[in-house]
């Protein structure tokens, strides 16, 4: 796709303002993103293992853990400030939806329905320079603009086996499209040369299978285990886009979590992923780096707390994540500190009814010569008995 290639390029070498969520978005297919709530956020977790039910697609059968019809919605606001080598540095900010789910009660078990977020690409930026036109140096300007994402909605169901252990399953697909624009403008208005455009757009598909398992070992333990297998993510090119249709490779993802409370009022969480991307390298093109993105995060929870009269459970975490695309060269990788709380809003005899999570995170992504810093707030409503 010769448009994708000229913005990946134009992404090195950017000397001017970016805006988006952040720059590694641009570096092959997007920047992913995981549908958690603000809960996970605050613990560091990586949406699998924590106690209770939740809608989080990447634990199916924690889903299992509701009794009453619930839905979840999650938002996401971040302010990043980034820098590059060769001293460009700049700030942005943006605002994403990256959960929105349902349960519901059916045969016996519960059954969900989950819009999630996958692939972030949307990105702007502006690249001066100077090109030769009839023997002389000319300023022009580049402007470069992609704008999409890749979404997740998945059906799944869930089912307790027994009063300890759960099992569930979703079915996903992948939707939606990127729009790329390339426009080179020359500063001279006198020179007569007419502005050069190029646009191109993509739609993606694709599907995904994901099971898990959990099991509450004693009052106080939760373990969880799941696994994802998608099929290819492909991009089909539109009627009047001059670039080629295109399919990348996913890699299967393995997670692992656990919840234990090691005494009235004090749990620990872990989790940990494993994403293999190195097989998506040939269909990302030469210009982008390609890894892992294996990760593992922990956190505290003081479930005692409370706020204005109700229960305000304290959340403090960490996580490490690999980023599966840098630039021209060196791995990528996120860290996060993280802390939050939760707010019991109502609640009748222990069933909440409605409450609300929120997930502060400091961070720092890094890699190919790019260092982000930001600030990224997470905050869920959890509603049930609908």
């Amino acid at each position: 796709m010769r448009t994708r290639a000229l913005l990946l390029t134009a992404v090195a070498v950017t000397a001017a303002p970016a805006s988006g969520q952040s720059l590694f978005n641009s570096a092959g297919m997007g920047l992913p993103v995981e549908a958690l709530d603000g809960r996970a956020r605050a613990l560091g977790n990586l949406g699998i293992g924590l106690r209770g039910g939740s809608l989080m697609p990447t634990d199916p059968a924690a889903v299992a853990g509701y009794r009453l019809a619930t839905g979840v919605m999650a938002s996401q606001p971040s302010w990043v400030e980034y820098a590059q080598d060769g001293g460009s540095t700049g700030t942005f900010q943006g605002t994403r939806f990256p959960l929105i789910g349902l349960a519901y009660p059916v045969f016996s078990g519960m059954m969900s329905v989950q819009i999630g977020s996958f692939l972030d690409q949307r990105f702007i930026s502006e690249v001066p320079g100077t090109v030769d036109l009839g023997g002389s140096q000319v300023a022009i300007t580049d402007r470069f603009n992609q704008n999409g994402a890749v979404s997740n909605l998945n059906v799944g169901y869930a089912h307790m086996i027994g009063p300890r252990f759960s099992a569930g399953a979703t079915l996903g697909r992948y939707a939606g499209s990127v729009v790329r624009t390339l426009e080179r403008s020359f500063d001279d208005a006198s020179l007569g040369v007419e502005d050069y455009l190029e646009q191109g757009k993509w739609s993606y598909t694709g599907y995904s299978l994901t099971a898990g398992v959990a099991a509450n070992l004693t009052e106080g333990v939760r373990v969880a285990a799941s696994v994802q297998l998608p099929t290819d993510l492909d991009a089909d090119a539109s009627a009047a886009t001059e670039g080629a249709d295109a399919s990348f490779d996913l890699p299967v993802q393995l997670r692992v979590g656990a919840s234990a409370q090691l005494a009235p009022g004090l749990v620990v969480t872990g989790s940990a992923v494993l994403a293999d991307w190195s097989s998506t390298a040939d269909d990302v093109g030469q210009a982008t780096t390609v890894g892992d993105a294996n990760g593992f995060g922990a956190g505290i929870e003081l479930a005692r707390a409370r706020l204005l009269g109700r229960e305000a459970p304290l959340r403090f975490g960490y996580r490490k994540t690999g980023l599966p695309f840098s630039f021209a060269s060196g791995s990528a990788s996120e860290r996060v500190f993280a802390g939050g709380f939760g707010l019991v809003l109502n609640e009748t005899d222990e069933i909440v009814h409605a409450g609300a999570d929120f997930g502060l995170e400091r961070g720092r992504r890094s890699g190919g010569g790019v260092t982000e810093d930001f600030w990224r707030l997470t905050f869920s409503i959890v509603v049930s008995g609908l």
